[in-house]
Parts: C-alpha cells; structure tokens; sequence
C-alpha cells in the first residue's frame, strides 16, 4: 500500500481522518503552494540548514501531495516526505517521529518498514502524540509484528483518547461492542460512540445510525438512525449519504422524496460509493426524481457490480437475459449472477441455479444447479426451494428408474 493508499482509504478504516485534521497541518488537498512539484525555495534552503520546523513541513508537503499523484511520480514524493520527516525526527520533534512511524507502517514496496515505525511510533507516544498511540493500538490489534493484542490496542487508544484523539474514541466503542479487548458493553460502547459522534466524527455517526436503523441494542428507531445518516452525510462520508439517498426513495424515517434520494445518491456515487451507484441506477430505470433514462441506469448498475455490489451485479445478470437495451446473451448473464451468487445474494444464486432446468446454461452442471438453490432455498428463497424440490425429484427418479433397470435385465434364477 503506497502512502497515498494509506491516507485516502486507510483513513477512514483507521480513523486517521482526525489525526489529519487535529494536526491542523497534514491534509489531503494540497495549499496553493503546494499546487507545484515541491515546496517554496525558501523552505527547503531552511530545511537544509538543519530548520526543524522547515523539515517538518517540508515533509508534511511531499507527503500531503503525493496523495494525488501517480505512481511514478507519487514515489519520488513519498521518498522526500520520508527524508525530510527522518530528518526532523531525528532533532526528536515528536510531530515528526509519529507522522513518520504512521508513513513507514502504512507504505508498501521498499517504503514499507513496520519495526522502523513501530519503534519511532513508541518514540513520539512517549512524548505525547495522540496519533502514534492510536496507530500502535491499530498495530496491536492487527497484530503487525506478533500475534493480535486486542487488549495492548485498547491500553493505547484509552491513553489517546485521553489526549483528545477522536478516532481512538470509536475504536473503542468497537471494542466494547464486539468484546475485543474487554468484555462486551452496549452501554458503554454507545457512550463512546456519542462522545466521538459530538465531536464530529463522521464514522461514529454513521455506525449510530446503523445501530439505530438496525435496531441493534434496542428496537429500530428510523428518525434517531435518519438523524445520524445526516450528520454524517453532510460531512460527505459517502455511506451515510447513500443510505440517506435510500431512505428518501423508500419514505422511511422521511418524508418521500425523490428529489432528495437522487441529490444523496448522486454524492455518494460521485466518490465511487457502490450503494450510491446502485441507488442512482434505479432511479433512473424508474424515472423517479429524474426523468427515465435506460442507459443511465445500465452504466450506474455496471459501476455499482463493478464495486461488488451483488444486488447490481444479480440486476445486470436479468438485464443481459432479458436483453433490456442491450443484447441478449445468456453467457453475460451467468457471469454477473454468479459473481453475486458468490457473495451469498439469494437472488442471485437462484437465477444461477434455474439456468439448469431453463437449459439457459452449456456449463452449469445439475449438482451445481442442486448446491446454488440449496443455498438460496436455505436463505428463505421460496421460489428457489420449490424448484431445488422439483429438481430432487426428478433426480430421485431418475435414480428409482435406473435401480429397476438393473433389476430387470438381471437374468431370472433357476431353482432345481
């Protein structure tokens, strides 16, 4: 993973989104005299003569702007990033040993050093860095370096979150939710989660509206789980702002409005957000809160399967059978219904399952359709349970058939 992975996507999964915004330095869209390849000339100059605050920053720069660019590029500017953060990490500027033990264990290639940046982490944690103690707490629980320490993780995201670190605050209400590291607390993981939640964390608002539109402690409650979708919506998290599309399109928790599905649907797919797409794709197909567009919605559902959202795929597959607007082709068909079938989508596995009896199929063998309607029939499919039980019994039979064939043409026994 190149430093660019590691802070677009790694992110949101670790919590680094406050850990960027808390330093109040390290962002992931450049300044605009960060709009060129390197810093101003009189920073490095500073920087050269031995300027810790220049270093810092210099490195802040490369490593900020290799964010957004690409590969080649992107390495020469992850490697000045590296140089310029060791070099102020090693005048001991804490800043600098945490951003840098962040980017040697989040780095891929010959970037990558994990026992490097673990032990420059442990350097600025003693010093006080937040965000070196929440990433050894992420270490921990990975289990990096050993075998997995949930309770070592939940020592160091208490001591960051004790120092104000927002994304140490969720991890812990994970681990009080799922029992990593402590003994499962509903309580007091939903405690946690508030507490991040008033702070603006956009993550720990969305998982209180699952727990809400779930129901997960207590009964479902669609306006406190709406309340918390917006919240987290309007910060751009893109989850939150495809669910909200959905619940806008369903009239649940809200008033019905299409236009409102659409606008959140719309910013949620524009960051490449497989329910945004797949939300978008049917409201197209449906011409609600836009005017009907076929091809709209076939370009969404493909954007959407190839995110690996298995409702678009298992649709894509029932747009290729039927050919709506496109050719038909049992082949294409089958690939999409599999590929959601794999994924354990009900649907998807019946529609593969079907193409036995159907003979829509030249590789689908029977004991294949058996196991792909089984599975769908154990789901509560009914359509796929009754046709798993007509398929048995012609299998069972045939079976019966077979045994009374043998049966006849053995020759007759004579008795003296």
């Amino acid at each position: 993973m190149r430093i660019r992975d590691f802070w677009v996507r790694g992110a949101v999964s670790l919590g680094l989104v406050f850990f960027m915004v808390a330093c109040n330095e390290i962002v992931a869209t450049p300044t605009a005299e960060a709009a060129g390849k390197d810093p101003a000339p009189a920073l490095l100059v500073r920087a050269e003569e031995g300027d810790v605050a220049a270093q810092l920053a210099a490195g802040r720069f490369y490593a900020s702007i290799a964010v957004e660019a690409e590969e080649v590029e992107g390495a020469r500017r992850e490697a000045e990033a590296l140089r310029w953060l060791t070099l102020a990490a090693e005048q001991e500027d804490a800043e600098a040993q945490s951003e840098l033990g962040i980017i040697l264990v989040g780095a891929d290639g010959p970037h990558r050093n994990v026992a490097e940046g673990h032990r420059w982490l442990s350097r600025a944690a003693q010093a006080g860095q937040a965000p070196a103690l929440f990433m050894l707490g992420e270490l921990a629980q990975a289990g990096e370096e050993s075998a997995p320490n949930p309770v070592l993780a939940v020592d160091f995201w208490m001591k960051a979150s004790r120092l104000g670190h927002i994304g140490a605050l969720h991890r812990l209400g994970e681990a009080h939710e799922q029992g990593l590291g402590v003994d499962p607390d509903d309580e007091t993981a939903l405690g946690y989660y508030l507490e991040a939640s008033s702070l603006g964390y956009a993550i720990s608002q969305y998982r209180l509206a699952v727990i809400h539109d779930e129901g997960v402690f207590a009964g479902r409650d669609a306006l406190e789980a709406v309340k918390y979708y917006r919240m987290a919506a309007e910060q751009g998290y893109a989850p939150a702002q495809a669910q909200l599309g959905y619940l806008y399109a369903r009239g649940d928790g809200v008033v019905q409005r299409y236009d409102e599905a659409l606008r959140w649907s719309q910013l949620a797919a524009e960051q490449g957000d497989a329910d945004g797409c797949n939300n978008l794709a049917v409201l197209y197909l449906k011409g609600l809160g836009v005017q009907q567009n076929f091809d709209e919605a076939l370009r969404w559902y493909r954007l959407a399967a190839q995110r690996h959202h298995p409702g678009a795929q298992n649709m894509l597959g029932t747009i290729y059978l039927t050919g709506q607007g496109v050719p038909v082709d049992a082949v294409e068909a089958e690939h999409w219904w599999r590929m959601a079938a794999d994924q354990g989508y009900a649907a998807a596995q019946y529609n593969v399952g079907g193409m036995y009896s159907r003979k829509l199929s030249a590789v689908l063998t029977r004991d294949e359709a058996l196991d792909w309607l089984g599975r769908a029939a154990e789901q509560g499919h009914r359509s796929a349970s009754k046709e798993l039980a007509e398929l048995q019994s012609i299998v069972a039979a045939e079976s019966a058939g077979a045994r009374a064939s043998v049966e006849v043409t053995e020759p007759e026994r004579t008795t003296l």
